[in-house]
């Protein structure tokens, strides 16, 4: 009989090893990704923030982890879209 815990032991045992955070392509992206992300802002065009949301969440998944101020673009994309929509980074 398979008890709880050697039924949890297998199920640790067959996943995959987990991916590893790519730090030194954050520290690159993270600046120009900031730097889109102003530049859209000012044109007040929620496509144009929309687009530069969605390079920078592609960006991210890419290395493995999102910065700790992801906030900054979810505030933006909902900035743009006023306040009875909203659209989540992930979505996009």
């Amino acid at each position: 009989m398979t008890t709880l815990l050697d039924a949890a032991r297998a199920r640790r045992d067959a996943a995959p090893e987990p991916r590893r955070i790519d730090y030194a392509r954050m520290n690159r992206t993270h600046p120009r990704n900031k730097a889109a992300l102003t530049r859209a802002t000012k044109t007040r065009d929620p496509e144009t923030i929309a687009r530069a949301c969605r390079a920078a969440v592609t960006e991210w998944n890419a290395c493995g982890a999102w910065p700790d101020d992801w906030n900054r673009w979810q505030i933006a994309l909902d900035d743009a879209l006023g306040w009875n929509d909203h659209v989540d980074l992930r979505d996009l």
